[in-house]
């Protein structure tokens, strides 16, 4: 059997939890390229106080091809190491916000009509809640909407394996929304309120203080939360941001599992297996062995080469593929 074995079944959900890791990787990577480089000029120029930045400029970054200037003097000299972590935490909020946007949207969109999409990507972005007239809002709306038209096939061969994932929050994914509104609040008000703190960042920052102070808590690793006022610039915490990256992915994972269920997903299963057998390598996986152990080897490396998840019953999924003629 093939040791690949997806841990989600949309092929968003594995493409942006991929991303998520480019983006670690190159944060930390920028991060510790730009501490060197700030705590090399500042302990140049105090060394040569009398060089002017332009010559400091020199002999730091001639001969790099630089596709825009660096500003030393405000980068390195006048701004301290705190307002760089606050960019670097701004950063990783503004990617995993994205993302998880992304991803809604794109899931929702392989799932659900033209015309409701946009409604249920937007109600993955919150928990339960009501609207004025008393009507339920929040992710339910869209985990609902998915099952009034379960698939049998994949809510008893792939459900199980997908929710048994260890970044499935579902007994938690209320307050890991709550967490999730907080910082996207505050990514809101960099966009529309200058950085400042609206009156929305600091009512998720209370509930999200409630959510943490609950016993147990329903987060393995506590949040910071600096303290916001009203108009203020916003505060972030890195490590804060860090673990609102973890919350994403949990995000995805979690509803991965829930909205997996729906029949249009039974349609992109079949679709996905079926592009394999009407590619170019089409014969490898059409004309399957005789041998009934090599032909299950087989199937098995077409579930794995569609990135498809490892089913709960094996034979049940081969006689649906059957069924379907695809094999």
């Amino acid at each position: 059997m093939p040791s690949s074995k997806p841990a989600f079944f949309f092929s968003s959900t594995q493409s942006v939890d991929d991303r998520l890791g480019d983006v670690f990787s190159f944060t930390w990577a920028s991060y510790a390229g730009l501490r060197e480089l700030w705590w090399q000029v500042r302990g140049f120029r105090a060394q040569f106080p009398e060089l002017h930045i332009v010559d400091i400029e020199k002999k730091f970054l001639s001969g790099l091809p630089l596709p825009g200037g660096i500003d030393l003097q405000r980068m390195c000299i006048t701004a301290d190491w705190n307002f760089h972590e606050q960019e670097f935490a701004k950063w990783i909020l503004f990617e995993s916000c994205t993302l998880y946007e992304g991803w809604a949207e794109k899931v929702c969109a392989d799932i659900f009509t033209p015309t409701t999409y946009e409604k249920f990507a937007k109600a993955l972005q919150f928990p339960t809640g009501t609207d004025k007239k008393g009507r339920m809002t929040g992710y339910q709306l869209a985990v609902n909407q998915a099952n009034t038209t379960k698939s049998a096939l994949m809510a008893a061969e792939f459900l199980p394996t997908l929710a048994a994932s260890k970044l499935n929050c579902w007994p938690q994914v209320e307050a890991n929304l709550v967490a999730y509104r907080y910082f996207k609040e505050c990514r809101n008000a960099f966009i529309h309120s200058d950085g400042r703190v609206t009156q929305d960042v600091l009512d998720w920052l209370a509930q999200l203080s409630t959510e943490q102070g609950a016993q147990p808590s329903p987060f393995r690793k506590t949040f910071a939360l600096p303290a916001q006022a009203l108009g203020n610039r916003i505060a972030l915490d890195m490590r804060d941001c860090v673990l609102f990256a973890t919350i994403v992915r949990k995000l995805i994972c979690t509803f991965d599992a829930a909205l997996s269920v729906a029949a249009a997903s039974e349609v992109l299963l079949e679709r996905r297996l079926r592009s394999l057998t009407g590619g170019p390598a089409s014969a490898k996986w059409i004309s399957l062995p005789s041998d009934p152990a090599k032909r299950e080897q087989r199937v098995h490396r077409m579930l794995a080469a569609s990135r498809i998840p490892e089913p709960m019953n094996f034979a049940n999924v081969m006689a649906w593929m059957q069924a379907k003629s695809i094999i």
